[in-house]
C-alpha cells in the first residue's frame, strides 16, 4: 500500500520529485488564492460591439441591394425600348414613351413634346445608370 501524503505537497510519481516550484500557481494553501475572471462584462461588450458591427454591414448590405436593383431595373427598362443605333458608352441617351413600346433615343426632351421618361447613360459594363435631368 503507498504511503499517503497530504494535500498540500507536490510529488510528481513519474519524476519521483517535489515539483511544487514548478507549477505557474501557488500550491501551498497559505499561497494567493487564484481568481476566476469575470468574463461577463467582456462578453457583453463584445456581443454589443459586434452587433452594432453587424447592423452597420446590413445597412450597407441593404443599400447595396437597392442600388442593384435600381440598376438592373433601369437596365431592363433601356435593352428592352427600341433603338436603331448602337449607344456608346459614357454617353447620355433619352428614353420616351411611344405607342406601341419605349423607345430610345439622341434627341433631349427639351427639343420636342414626347412624354418624357428619364434620361440614361450607359457605363463601361454596358449598365445603363438613370440620369437626372
Amino acid at each position: 500500500m503507498k504511503k499517503k501524503t497530504s494535500d498540500n505537497i507536490v510529488w510528481d510519481e513519474e519524476q519521483r520529485e517535489y515539483i511544487a516550484r514548478l507549477l505557474p500557481y501557488a500550491s501551498e494553501p497559505t499561497g494567493p488564492i487564484i481568481k476566476v475572471p469575470n468574463v461577463d462584462a467582456f462578453k457583453q461588450k463584445g456581443v454589443k460591439k459586434v452587433s452594432k458591427q453587424f447592423q452597420t454591414e446590413l445597412e450597407e448590405l441593404k443599400g447595396k441591394i437597392k442600388d442593384f436593383v435600381r440598376t438592373a431595373s433601369d437596365t431592363q427598362k433601356v435593352y428592352t425600348a427600341k433603338f436603331k443605333f448602337e449607344p456608346l458608352v459614357g454617353e447620355t441617351y433619352f428614353l420616351y414613351k411611344g405607342e406601341k413600346e419605349d423607345y430610345l433615343s439622341l434627341i433631349a426632351p427639351d427639343q420636342w413634346k414626347k412624354k418624357f421618361l428619364g434620361a440614361y447613360r450607359l457605363n463601361s459594363e454596358y449598365k445603363w445608370e438613370h440620369i437626372e435631368w
